[in-house]
């Protein structure tokens, strides 16, 4: 009997076709949370290491050159060589071949995507910025992005250390894991659902509630262009692109103040924002129906999604994603206290 879901070497089962390929994608999904789980063993390594010498750590919080070089072995260690030990572990188990880091389809719409993708990621910034007011009107407030606007404000790093830390090594490395390894080996399961699992895992990396939201955003259009352009390169070029604007603006506030840097660092974001719909409309004309990704190869084979966020290893990095996203939020850690003192006197009373 000829079958999509038969694999040579399974066993064929009649009344589910598919559960081959539903033990497939389960299997692939646990490798998934292992690079997941052995990033937050990393970082939890590296936040004991922070804090168990209080010089370390005040080191940490007022020397930009030192946490950047933290922040560069974090990055190294903690996501590129975990997800480099799936990549390896899915290859062997059939489940990946190669990444896609060669030519793009067409050289000429890779740069149009470039734009496109550095446009949009003025869209996801203004979008988060807008939310980031309205929940600080609710008293919602991160801490971690209140910690990381003191150490940048104080004693900078140099221009270069800057933007190989904050630009380079994390458009390389999360783009590796996130769009390569994750997103490549889920989509045979079809491009937009390996597009936006991605971006969903990606985007509760951060760990916090400013950059949750705007990964989250940014993941799906990095997921598409690499997609529909062939290449990782384009998604590495527009995350570095994003994250190189960042640094500049830290760069430019050391040199000439705070009000000029962010006039500067608006008026190229409002320019690549321009170019990038410009960019945008031009590839629209030349290709139709650019949201059509290639659907799933197993069409009829239900449940996918909770398949995934179901793997165990998946729903323990998850469930840590989202406590950290919670105890990030400034004052929730007393509020739950005070809400789990006021429970059991109740129930005591």
């Amino acid at each position: 009997m000829n079958h999509p879901a038969y694999t040579v070497g399974q066993p064929f089962n009649p009344r589910n076709p598919y559960a081959a390929e539903q033990k497939r994608q389960f299997s692939t999904a646990c490798m998934l949370g292992l690079g997941l789980l052995l990033y937050i063993t990393g970082n939890s390594i590296v936040s004991l290491f922070l804090t168990a010498n209080e010089a370390i750590y005040n080191r940490y919080l007022h020397d930009n050159t030192f946490s950047l070089a933290v922040g560069m072995l974090h990055t190294t260690f903690d996501v590129f060589l975990p997800f480099l030990l799936v990549f390896f572990l899915l290859r062997k188990a059939g489940r990946l071949t190669d990444l896609p880091l060669g030519r793009s389809y067409d050289s000429y719409n890779a740069v149009l995507l470039t734009f496109i993708g550095l446009g949009g990621c003025y869209l996801a910034n203004t979008f988060t910025s807008y939310l980031t007011v309205f929940a600080s009107a609710f008293g919602i407030e991160s801490i971690t992005m209140q910690t990381m606007g003191d150490i940048m404000t104080q004693n900078p790093a140099p221009a270069v250390l800057q933007i190989i830390g904050y630009a380079v090594f994390p458009a390389l490395f999360e783009e590796f894991a996130y769009r390569g390894v994750v997103l490549q080996s889920l989509r045979r399961y079809g491009d937009w659902f390996a597009i936006l699992v991605s971006a969903l895992l990606f985007g509760l990396l951060h760990g916090n509630i400013v950059q949750i939201p705007f990964a989250f955003l940014v993941g799906i259009l990095l997921g598409w262009c690499t997609v529909v352009s062939g290449t990782m390169w384009v998604g590495i070029a527009i995350h570095f692109g994003n994250n190189l604007l960042s640094s500049l603006q830290s760069i430019l506030q050391t040199a000439y103040g705070e009000t000029a840097a962010y006039s500067a660092t608006l008026s190229m974001m409002l320019c690549l924002f321009v170019l990038g719909v410009i960019c945008f409309v031009v590839y629209a004309k030349n290709n139709k129906n650019i949201f059509r990704l290639r659907p799933s190869k197993f069409p009829f084979m239900k449940h996918s999604t909770a398949r995934v966020l179901c793997a165990p290893t998946i729903v323990i990095a998850c469930a840590y994603f989202l406590y950290v996203m919670l105890m990030d939020i400034d004052g929730f850690y007393v509020w739950f206290m005070e809400g789990i003192k006021n429970l059991i006197s109740f129930n005591y009373s």
